[in-house]
């Protein structure tokens, strides 16, 4: 349970504390301040000391020291963050060029600043710098991208296979062969048509068990998108990477994935060989209001 004090002389009763546990419920409102009276119900989520406007909160896990007043003028304009969002782009060429392992550990530490659902924080990730090794992931998606494929294929075992890898991953591979055949192609011409020879590749996982760990790991991958930009890195997201390893045990085992994890996003990160200069549109969303 989480020890939180109170401190009734600089509390001034306004509520804010009891407003935003809005799940959780800890604070009431009495005559003298505010009082965690369910403190055993506390997610962790530091809601209720980054809102205090008194800090009359003494929270064990969330000390004031650690918990620095963000100014108005370190937060970035709306023009600045949509001019980010627009420019950011998925890049598949990149420099031949290593990057420090710091830069990535300062990444992925970025990462965590992202939303998780019931404040659960438990996205990490696993980090492959050593070409032989990204290489070797490679081949493995194609080579299970085709077997797959043969199996999809073969009038023995097509009735079968959804009972391993869905009806709509069955269906997939039976259409996916001439997309097979070209990424064995690439290979074969010693590119690599999954993680486009970059030098650093991220696998975020979450608790097997955790309902919304992709969600919460798509969520911290695009703060870690947004900041590889304004270090001079590029990153594109690697589709055919978790199509894969969620059907394919060998793959799983290659990764070294520990117990109870599940793979829930692939991300390269490196120096892009090119840069751009201009945002291009894209497709505005339809927007529907109370739709019955």
């Amino acid at each position: 349970m989480a020890q939180i004090l109170i401190d009734e002389k600089a509390c001034i009763r306004c509520g804010k504390c009891v407003d935003v546990c809005a799940i959780a419920h800890v604070f009431e409102l009495t005559d003298s301040s505010s009082v965690p009276v369910r403190a055993d119900a506390c997610w962790n989520c530091g809601q209720c000391v980054a809102g205090c406007p008194t800090d009359a909160i003494d929270h064990e896990d969330f000390p004031l020291e650690d918990c620095p007043i963000i100014e108005k003028a370190q937060q970035p304009s709306a023009d600045s963050l949509v001019a980010a969002f627009r420019m950011r782009r998925s890049q598949r060429v990149f420099q031949d060029m290593p990057i420090d392992r710091e830069i990535i550990r300062d990444l992925v530490s970025l990462g965590r600043w992202a939303p998780t659902a019931s404040n659960s924080q438990s996205v990490d990730w696993l980090a492959f710098d050593d070409p032989a090794r990204i290489d070797e992931l490679s081949r493995c998606v194609v080579d299970e991208m085709s077997r797959f494929v043969r199996l999809a294929r073969n009038p023995l075992v097509r009735y079968i296979l959804p009972l391993f890898i869905g009806r709509g991953g069955a269906r997939q591979m039976r259409n996916a062969p001439r997309l097979v055949k070209r990424l064995q192609s690439a290979r074969n011409r010693g590119d690599d048509p999954i993680f486009y020879h970059a030098p650093v590749l991220l696998i975020g996982h979450c608790p097997a068990r955790n309902r919304f760990g992709r969600d919460d790991s798509v969520f911290a991958a695009y703060n870690m998108m947004l900041a590889a930009e304004k270090l001079g890195l590029g990153t594109c997201q690697i589709g055919f990477f978790q199509l894969m390893i969620e059907k394919s045990g060998r793959l799983l085992k290659r990764t070294g994935l520990p117990k109870g994890r599940a793979p829930q996003i692939a991300l390269v990160i490196g120096y892009p060989k090119h840069t751009f200069r201009r945002g291009v549109p894209r497709r505005v969303p339809n927007l529907t209001w109370n739709n019955r």
